[in-house]
């Protein structure tokens, strides 16, 4: 590697660290779009001196679906039902995330880089947590809106954070007892807030990607280690599962009395009508789709599902797969689908390879899973949580590229 390629690649990894960290703050997007743009001229230069590890781009499997589903939505312009909201929606929710996932796998040759944007996000997370912390007693109450975009988006971004922090703990260097003790902090006051977020899938997600990191270490483990990780699955199962016990009671609480009340209620919740709505509309464009945007049909949803409410929240069909189906039909869910697929089957290639790649693909794998459960009952599969998701996944398939060819030519 010539000195000016590898000054190029640390300047982007630089600048990508800077995106990363400010990616969950509010009013952060024009900064954020900054850093990348400089990251991509560093990663140009340092691949026209030679020095990106190769292959520099991820591979067909992956580009051929990701090319066919950011066509299909360009092209969804021209059945819109709304063509200048979904020109709008084209740059901040396919244009940024696809760089983002190129960028990051430009970036991250190998584990040792993972480490870094694993820490970056770590810091940015104690920010938010330490914020949150500041602001409630400061002001008596906690306002996501003032820092972070809202409940819904701090409970994503946690759902795909929180696994890194895990991350970074387990590959500390022994000993590393004060770094550790940091991290745990970190932990210890994300999920403090979280539990502030009446956000009660986020519990769910968290538990659910437990047992499953357990289950796909447990086989490479000796029988002890296996049933030491085995326990503490089942332990963090177990808290999950009473957080989000106390989330259910503390909304009934705090909708009792109010206009909102029978929402507490499962029978009464609103999503249930939003999907029974949101399938009518599937079904009158069953093929190719509403047109891309995932309000595409916000005016709509608001005034069919709860008569007399227009509630902004009510404005897409609240699960990523219904919200997919709206916009694109049948093509567009298969496309979609197709796209999902090739990252998972890439990454779970990765549990047969020895460790760190192993590590590598245990650690998309959850992180695939527990995006998929928060997406449930909402799709944040938009705007910053969006870029940070295929940002994770270009670091990750970055990080597994084949060793032989790590090497710059």
């Amino acid at each position: 590697m010539g000195a000016e390629g590898g000054t190029a690649q640390r300047a982007a990894a630089f600048f990508l660290a800077a995106a990363l960290f400010v990616l969950p703050f509010t009013s952060s997007v024009a900064l954020r779009n900054g850093f990348m743009a400089l990251a991509a001229a560093c990663l140009l230069w340092a691949a026209f001196r030679g020095g990106l590890a190769r292959p520099r781009l991820p591979p067909w499997r992956v580009l051929a679906p990701m090319l066919a589903w950011g066509a299909f939505c360009v092209a969804s312009v021209a059945w819109s039902n709304d063509p200048a909201y979904t020109r709008s929606e084209l740059r901040p929710e396919l244009l940024y995330p696809f760089a983002a996932f190129l960028l990051f796998h430009a970036a991250t040759p190998d584990a040792r880089a993972l480490d870094r944007w694993a820490w970056i996000a770590v810091a940015g997370l104690a920010a938010l947590a330490l914020a949150a912390v500041a602001q409630r007693a400061l002001e008596g109450a906690w306002d996501p809106k003032r820092w972070h975009g809202d409940v819904g988006s701090f409970a994503t971004h946690t759902v795909l954070a929180l696994p890194l922090l895990a991350w970074a703990f387990l590959r500390a260097p022994g000993g590393s007892l004060a770094p550790r003790a940091g991290l745990v902090a970190t932990a210890a006051l994300t999920l403090l807030v979280t539990s502030w977020n009446d956000n009660r899938i986020a519990w769910i997600a968290f538990a659910g990607m437990a047992l499953l990191a357990a289950a796909l270490c447990a086989p490479a483990l000796p029988r002890p280690a296996r049933m030491r990780v085995a326990g503490a699955a089942l332990l963090a199962t177990a808290a999950f599962g009473a957080l989000f016990a106390l989330s259910l009671e503390s909304r009934t609480e705090k909708l009792q009395g109010t206009e909102r009340e029978a929402e507490a209620r499962f029978e009464r919740d609103p999503r249930l009508a939003i999907w029974r709505f949101s399938a009518d509309r599937v079904a009158e464009a069953p093929w190719i789709g509403h047109g891309f945007g995932r309000g595409i049909l916000r005016h709509e949803i608001r005034a069919g599902t709860v008569p007399g409410v227009d509630n902004p929240l009510y404005g897409h069909a609240h699960n990523t797969v219904v919200n997919v189906a709206l916009q694109g039909g049948v093509a567009g869910l298969a496309l979609f689908a197709w796209l999902v697929a090739a990252v998972v089957r890439e990454l779970a290639a990765g549990l047969r390879e020895a460790p760190p790649r192993r590590h590598v693909a245990v650690l998309g794998l959850v992180l695939v899973a527990g995006f998929a459960l928060r997406n449930m009952t909402d799709d944040f599969l938009v705007r910053h949580n969006a870029v940070l998701a295929w940002a994770l996944a270009g670091a990750l398939l970055g990080a597994m590229r084949p060793t032989s060819a790590r090497t710059p030519a």
